[in-house]
């Protein structure tokens, strides 16, 4: 396994056992929110394809609206999202899972990809005017910590960022208006 991150670190979450089969992909995302006390999680399963990263942006936006998240803190969290989840479409194995936790004052963004290797349409480009390869740039520039779990069969990138609330009660004035 590969190891590597940044600043501090996240909790530890569980990784799926090396036994595990690849699973065809879902006819419909698979979605799943919690709210638990001040922990707050939602996680959207997905085929690793292009096609899906914005189901995965659009997501991750509505929980951070029922999380009163502040519109520029939205704005980095699914910017990390985009560039994630579009690091697994592009590069990863056949699906994929978006996970965020709201947890304190922070927001932990997840996306893990699994199955077998799924060969890249795009061939690695390095010259001057590339366009490809600046993801992880962006999520290292805006993330407080980020963290890479790679095995044979699995990837897990995490992010997490410390972000502001608005008072419930201007959300609720703003839907209104809305």
């Amino acid at each position: 396994m590969t190891l590597s991150h940044t600043a501090m670190r996240p909790p530890p979450m569980p990784l799926p056992s090396s036994g595990e089969q690849a699973r065809p992909a879902p006819v419909t995302p698979a979605l799943a929110h919690a709210r638990t006390g001040m922990q707050r999680h939602g996680m959207i399963a997905l085929p690793a394809e292009e096609r899906w990263v914005r189901s995965a942006r659009h997501f991750a936006a509505s929980l951070l609206v029922r999380w009163n998240v502040v519109p520029e803190d939205q704005d980095s969290v699914l910017l990390i999202v985009g560039e994630l989840a579009g690091n697994a479409a592009q590069h990863g194995r056949a699906d994929m899972t978006v996970s965020l936790a709201f947890e304190g004052r922070a927001v932990r963004i997840e996306v893990a990809d699994s199955g077998a290797t799924a060969p890249s349409p795009h061939p690695r480009c390095t010259g001057a005017h590339d366009e490809h390869g600046r993801g992880v740039g962006i999520v290292d520039l805006l993330a407080d910590w980020t963290e890479t779990l790679e095995e044979r069969d699995h990837r897990r990138d995490r992010a997490g960022l410390r972000v502001a609330t608005a008072p419930a009660e201007q959300s609720q004035a703003d839907l209104v208006l809305a």
